[in-house]
């Protein structure tokens, strides 16, 4: 059907217009309401609940709707202000007592303020200092409600942040040549290492930007890791320059073949007033601390085998025994030649007695048969004789079969046997702990790790008794029928043993350790060898935990951690010593154990370097947003490495006219020379780190005319004392400002 359009009037168009629909009126909008404004604080509740808090007190809305505990927490100025106050009135209150206490108790109160007196001042003027913060810089304050590790700079960076740069790789090929193999691997502890690196600071290609990293974070997961080897690549290509090749900084004689083509008669002997002398060489200033023969025993048989000899009888002794023979006598022909003793043997005798005992024992086939005591004392004694002649890479390798022997022996358990004497098991501990002790020495001169871990020894220390008091009937009037003293495994180095205050405590240690007298206060060759073998457990831990590649995996905080207690531990050893070893007590010079006290003064000096010396660098360069306290530590600890080093160039006599080749009377003479190194390089570091070096040059001209007295007679000391010239030339002109101290006239005065 067709749609019809409707009929429209004339003159009007086609479309027709819709009317508007007619709707119903809104109703006015409400006026929008306030918006709540932001608090300052919200309470614990609301915070754990994360919910709105109208920050009203005593109690919120939500607090009084749930009937619940409403507790607001001080805001982060308020517990600092708090904690502040509450610092400075535990001062005033030491700075009241200070007139009443002991002398002791004040140096202990003298320290206490030293080191928190002017950290409370800081705090106190930046509470004062510190602007209003508007409602929501307070809001913000108020959410961080507690400091967390992971924000400080120190927490954040990895340990070789420190000295210890790049200490889990290595920046040379050792196996290219002979020399390189001949001086081995040296670690970051060692003083070799630090000439390098001060080589290069006197070449100028370690300032700048190197210094300031970058350096990746802590932790062991493969992120971290990369990240590290990352920095590491970042650092070498802001300083593409390698470091000096280990080899050109060592002043070890390991280079040098000894001479085994020498034809020797193995049964040929010195005349008996040469080999007297010889063996008393030794045994006056070896046995009583590597204790590797049975002094009483040993002299005995000496005795009788020179007897017979002279009559013509039979007196047959093991060639094992014949070889250790020749060994003390090549290390006391060597001593004899550094003290230009009277009849002092050529300075290559001392070969001589070493190719006999080589003819005698160690040339026969002897690793490959089972091992039993003479062969581990052969290679202790061997492993000493290459230290003290400066082949320390032989000696080091040699020291390791000698406890591996001890170990297949079971010389490191505890002895119960029912069959065996108090004597007997006397001697096998000392021997045990002798070749131990040259171990850990070896290892703290080498920077290598140590063999035998006391973790893996149970057996008991030395009894406190002299050589001579090593009998069954002393014994047993003295400790009873079943002897006891001390276990290798005591949790810390005064557990064991004896424990005392030291006369007076050394600059820089902690004098925080309980006072207490010990039963046995002598000083003799048992309570001796007790110190050695309890700071070589001391040392170990320091090595294991400063030094070893897995450093890198922690954080700067944690090693600062480590240090402080390392140093405790440290100042625990030295309050455990019996006051006939007291360090810091003036004895006499007449009185007995002179020498011996002073080595221990020595190792201590020697492994408090250790524990401070990853403090001694550039570190406020290194790591970003650190705390106040993390650089006052590392200000600090910095400052006791440099006082440690010059602790040991006070130990040394000023009128060497007089002395002479007595310093080996004060140094451990079979190496002498580690000792003075290690202070030479410490305070030649001090100089390149501090603007003002000239306080260090008086203490680093006397260590040096020292290697040079010594060079004489020793090839390392020769060795040695040419090195750091070379090097202090390269110093000179950038460190110390003054032209004098190129010319080796200046150093000698």
């Amino acid at each position: 059907m067709a749609f019809q359009q409707p009929h429209m009037p004339p003159g009007q168009s086609g479309k027709l217009p819709i009317p508007r629909l007619d709707r119903p009126r809104e109703p006015p909008k409400k006026p929008a309401a306030p918006r709540q404004a932001r608090v300052s604080r919200a309470c614990l509740s609301c915070r754990a609940r994360k919910i709105k808090c109208n920050g009203a007190q005593p109690k919120c809305q939500n607090c009084t709707e749930n009937a619940g505990a409403c507790v607001y927490a001080a805001s982060r100025k308020d517990r600092l202000k708090t904690a502040t106050e509450h610092n400075q009135d535990l001062l005033n209150l030491l700075q009241e007592l200070r007139p009443g206490a002991s002398p002791r108790e004040k140096q202990k109160i003298d320290d206490i303020l030293a080191g928190a007196g002017e950290d409370v001042a800081e705090a106190a003027s930046t509470l004062q200092r510190s602007p209003e913060k508007s409602p929501d810089q307070l809001l913000d304050v108020a959410l961080e409600d507690e400091i967390r590790p992971h924000d400080l700079g120190e927490a954040n960076v990895t340990a070789e942040v420190g000295s210890n740069e790049d200490i889990d790789n290595m920046g040379e090929d050792l196996l290219t040549s002979r020399h390189s193999r001949a001086i081995g691997y040296i670690g970051k502890n060692s003083e070799v290492q630090w000439l390098r690196r001060l080589h290069r600071e006197a070449d100028g290609t370690s300032s700048g930007h190197h210094d300031h990293g970058p350096y990746g974070p802590p932790g062991s997961s493969a992120q971290a890791h990369e990240e590290r080897i990352d920095a590491m690549h970042q650092r070498q290509n802001k300083n593409p320059l390698p470091l000096m090749d280990t080899r050109s900084c060592s002043f070890y004689l390991d280079e040098e073949p000894l001479d085994m083509d020498m034809e020797v008669d193995p049964h040929e002997l010195p005349p008996y007033e040469t080999a007297e002398h010889l063996l008393r060489c030794y045994m006056q200033t070896v046995q009583n601390s590597f204790p590797i023969l049975s002094q009483k025993t040993f002299t005995k048989q000496f005795v009788h085998y020179y007897n017979s000899v002279a009559r013509g009888a039979a007196y047959r002794l093991p060639q094992k025994w014949q070889a250790m023979l020749n060994l003390v006598f090549a290390i006391g022909t060597v001593y004899s030649h550094l003290m230009e003793t009277n009849g002092a043997a050529d300075e290559r005798d001392h070969l001589l007695y070493h190719n006999r005992a080589w003819a005698l024992s160690l040339n026969d086939p002897w690793w490959l048969t089972h091992p039993d005591l003479a062969q581990m004392q052969i290679t202790g004694l061997l492993s000493f004789y290459y230290m003290s002649i400066g082949h320390v890479n032989r000696s080091w390798v040699v020291i390791g079969m000698s406890i591996r022997f001890g170990f297949s022996l079971g010389l490191h358990i505890r002895n119960e046997d029912r069959s065996a004497t108090a004597v007997k098991k006397e001697i096998l501990s000392r021997i045990w702990w002798a070749v131990y002790s040259l171990d850990r020495t070896l290892s703290a001169i080498t920077g290598r790790p140590a063999v035998g871990a006391e973790i893996h020894s149970s057996t008991t220390l030395p009894l406190p008794i002299s050589a001579n008091d090593i009998d069954e009937a002393i014994i047993q009037a003295k400790f009873g029928s079943n002897p006891r003293w001390g276990s290798a495994t005591a949790a810390s180095p005064s557990d064991a043993g004896s424990s005392r205050a030291p006369s007076d405590p050394p600059p820089g240690s902690s004098s925080n350790v309980p006072d207490a007298r010990d039963t046995s206060n002598e000083a003799n060759a048992g309570t001796f060898l007790i110190a050695i073998v309890k700071l070589g457990m001391v040392t170990t831990k320091v090595l294991n935990q400063l030094y070893s590649p897995n450093l890198v995996t922690k954080s700067w905080k944690d090693i600062q951690g480590c240090i402080a207690q390392l140093a405790e531990d440290l100042d625990a050893w030295l309050y455990s010593l019996p006051a006939g070893l007291d360090l810091f007590k003036d004895h006499g010079r007449g009185q007995t154990m002179n020498q011996e006290r002073n080595i221990l003064k020595t190792y201590y000096y020697s492994t408090k370097i250790l524990i401070c010396r990853p403090c001694l660098c550039r570190l406020d360069r290194r790591i970003r947003s650190q705390t106040q306290s993390s650089v006052n530590f590392n200000h600090q600890t910095a400052a006791q490495c440099v006082a440690a080093a010059k602790s040991i160039a006070a130990c040394l006599p000023d009128d060497m006219a007089v002395w002479g080749k007595e310093i080996y009377k004060i140094f451990p003479w079979w190496s002498a020379v580690h000792y003075l190194m290690q202070p030479i390089a410490i305070l030649l570091l001090e100089a390149c780190y501090e603007a003002e070096a000239t306080s260090v040059l008086p203490a680093v001209k006397k260590l040096i005319r020292w290697l040079r007295e010594l060079s004489a007679t020793n090839k390392t000391a020769e060795r040695a004392y040419s090195v750091t010239v070379d090097l202090l030339k390269k110093l000179a002109s950038r460190t110390f400002k003054d032209p004098r101290t190129t010319q080796v006239s200046y150093v000698r005065r």
